[in-house]
């Protein structure tokens, strides 16, 4: 029963792939939800107790921070009373000998360090003497400082408040004020001892913390008594609204996640009140940096349960995939013999033909069933029959995969009788009832056709490029004698112009030589245009002598040439060394003849000119380019530089003939490169050009 329940819903997995996923979706998450449970339940549980132990952890900061700071209290308080008990220091207070009781305390300050300084008051807070003394503070009334008002309230040792002395320097202190009693019990003075605030920076910094974390006291008021991040010398800062302040001041104790508005951050914040003064001790740490180990230790938990649940997916895959293996394997056979473009027949050892496919019977003209068992032979001709069975017996001797008939013309044997040429390819199929021909079978009768079609397209291609030939041959033969025919005219008209000049310049007037002058003019403009027309003719026709050429000699030999035709100009060349490409070096120095001729000639008004042959490297690979800060042009004319005849100057202002960057572009095509131009009117041009 178990079986037939497996194999329905193999076959329901199966067929109808696309309409049966959700029962594919089913089966899925009841083999991984599992898995998800179980990481939902322990990321929650392990996100619980990572947080909680983290601010358990920052409490009993807290806690031992405030004991820590109650400990020193409590020795400032023992201090100070064990110096007020003293009998001969009581006894000289009681008869008003208030500076030979200070003398008793000079070693103080020397003896406890973190005590900066102290004085003596009379018990309605009026200073009487004090150690170091400072000006003018002897016989000044103090009622009104904190350290008065607690210690008189009761007459107990008494912690005081932040606050700032009266005279120079004023440092924050805290005071300790200690009732100084006579034998009798009554109250004959008041001891203070003041602290600086470095004190509690150095108390707070034995304590471990955490990266970032940090430790500060507030008073009774919420003012800062130390905070690292605050000077201790600074002004005094009000810390009291702070949420967590307010919580220690009220006497409450615990830890909490809460905005600072001072430090405008999150922090994670524990707190707890000094037992019995009433100061507030917080510890706190940045939300980020507080729950950097738990959040690790999370990261770590997904990652592991995303693999765990990656491999259950794999696994679950796997376990559908093997679950419908056997009728998958069954559809994708049928479909792939049935859908391929090929005839497909499958030969035993005995050339009996075992399967075929709709297209076999197409080809054929056979049905399935009429060649299904029969002998590979009866698809063969009747004059390839004798050798066909030894071609056979070859293939299962040496099974493997290859065409068969290399080099011969193969032809199948229609039911009709008539003949198609075919290519065959031959793979071995090993199975459990032994090795079997998988024959891939192509009517190539259309392909045959076509070649003969391409044998004769090639033959005319072939008598055209000849005829070609014999064109270019005469066209490059009447360019010579059109050029020649045409020098020997315009060498006449330059010839007898200059001879006029020279002979019978002196009886023309002005405009007769400037006529003349413009007739030789027009006939050497008009020889320089035939001999650009020839050149740019020849380029395109040249055939091309590849080599590794050296671009940056060519670039210093042209300059040299440059700078010889006019010696009296001050031009600065800079030339890249190591420069070089594949090309036609007779073509390639034409190129830069042309750009470093143009530069040359664009700068030509100018006193001082630069121009540059160098390289650029880009995401295409190397680009030459030959930079110059000559006249420029505007870039809205850019798409007419390289075409022959088109100038973007006046002719009178720069000679030439608007061949020059035509010849160059052709030269870079032909050498399958590109070539542009970029420019500003009056800021010179830089020409690049790219080569294979």
């Amino acid at each position: 029963m178990f079986k037939t329940f497996i194999n329905s819903l193999a076959n329901r997995l199966v067929k109808g792939h696309k309409k049966n996923w959700p029962i594919q979706s089913v089966v899925f998450l009841v083999i991984v939800s599992p898995v998800i449970f179980i990481a939902i339940f322990s990321y929650t549980k392990t996100y619980s107790d990572l947080t909680n132990s983290t601010l358990s952890r920052r409490e009993s900061i807290a806690y031992l921070a405030a004991t820590t700071l109650k400990h020193q209290f409590d020795r400032l308080t023992d201090i100070g009373t064990s110096l007020a008990t003293r009998v001969r220091f009581r006894q000289l207070i009681s008869e008003g000998k208030w500076d030979e009781a200070g003398l008793i305390l000079k070693s103080v300050p020397k003896d406890f360090p973190f005590i900066d300084r102290l004085f003596l008051a009379s018990p309605d807070g009026t200073l009487q003497t004090d150690l170091p003394p400072l000006p003018d503070v002897r016989g000044k009334n103090f009622a009104f400082r904190d350290w008065y008002q607690g210690v008189s309230a009761g007459w107990k040792p008494y912690i005081s408040g932040v606050y700032k002395r009266t005279t120079v320097p004023q440092n924050s202190v805290v005071a300790v004020a200690i009732p100084i009693r006579t034998e009798n019990q009554k109250v004959a003075g008041i001891l203070v001892l003041q602290v600086q605030l470095d004190t509690f920076l150095e108390w707070s910094r034995g304590i471990e913390i955490g990266r970032s974390g940090f430790i500060y006291f507030v008073d009774r008021k919420g003012l800062i008594a130390a905070h690292p991040g605050l000077p201790p010398q600074g002004d005094i800062v009000d810390y009291s609204n702070v949420p967590v302040v307010q919580k220690v001041l009220r006497g409450e104790h615990g830890v909490a996640v809460t905005w600072n508005p001072i430090e405008r951050e999150e922090q994670v914040s524990a707190y707890a009140q000094v037992p019995g003064y009433g100061w507030g001790v917080i510890v706190a740490q940045p939300k980020e940096m507080a729950f950097e180990s738990r959040d690790k230790s999370l990261r770590f938990i997904l990652g592991l349960y995303g693999f765990i649940f990656l491999l259950t997916c794999g696994l679950a895959y796997i376990l559908l995939k093997t679950f419908t293996s056997l009728k998958e394997a069954e559809e994708r056979t049928h479909l792939l013999v049935e859908a391929t473009p090929n005839g497909i027949i499958m030969v035993d050892r005995e050339g009996k033909i075992t399967l075929v496919n709709t297209l076999t019977e197409q080809l054929f003209g056979y049905r399935r069933e009429e060649i299904l068992g029969q002998k590979i032979e009866i698809l063969v001709p009747e004059r390839y029959r004798g050798k066909h069975q030894g071609y056979r017996n070859s293939f299962f001797a040496n099974p493997e995969t290859r065409a068969m008939g290399v080099g011969r013309d193969l032809y199948g044997l229609r039911r009709d009788g008539s003949e198609m040429p075919i290519e065959i390819g031959l793979n071995p199929i090993t199975t459990p009832e032994g090795t079997f021909i998988l024959a891939a079978i192509i009517d190539i009768t259309e392909r045959k056709r076509a070649e003969e079609e391409i044998k004769k397209l090639n033959e005319n291609l072939e008598r055209r490029a000849i005829e070609l030939e014999t064109v270019n041959k005469e066209l490059e033969a009447f360019s010579y004698s059109v050029s020649h025919d045409l020098r020997a005219p315009l060498r006449s008209m330059d010839g007898f112009s200059q001879a006029l000049l020279e002979d019978y310049g002196d009886k023309l007037d002005a405009d007769g030589q400037d006529y003349i002058r413009r007739v030789r003019a027009g006939s050497q403009q008009m020889g320089q245009l035939i001999d650009d027309m020839l050149n740019l003719s020849r380029v395109s026709r040249k055939e091309l002598s590849l080599e590794t050429v050296n671009l940056g000699s060519l670039a210093q030999a042209i300059a040299a040439e440059l700078k010889r035709s006019e010696p009296e100009r001050q031009v600065e060349f800079v030339i890249a060394e190591g420069i070089s490409a594949k090309g036609d070096e007779r073509l390639l120095r034409v190129a830069l003849e042309n750009l470093l001729g143009n530069a040359w000639k664009f700068t030509g008004k100018h006193p001082r000119a630069r121009i540059e042959f160098g390289t650029e490297q880009t995401n295409g690979g190397q680009v030459c380019y030959v930079r110059d800060d000559g006249a420029g042009f505007d870039m809205a004319y850019a798409d007419k530089l390289f075409g022959a005849f088109q100038r973007l100057h006046a002719r009178t202002d720069f000679p030439g003939t608007g061949i020059g960057l035509a010849t160059v572009q052709r030269i870079i095509n032909r050498h399958g490169g590109r070539v542009w131009a970029e420019g500003k009117v009056g800021k010179g041009a830089t020409f690049y050009f790219t080569l294979p």
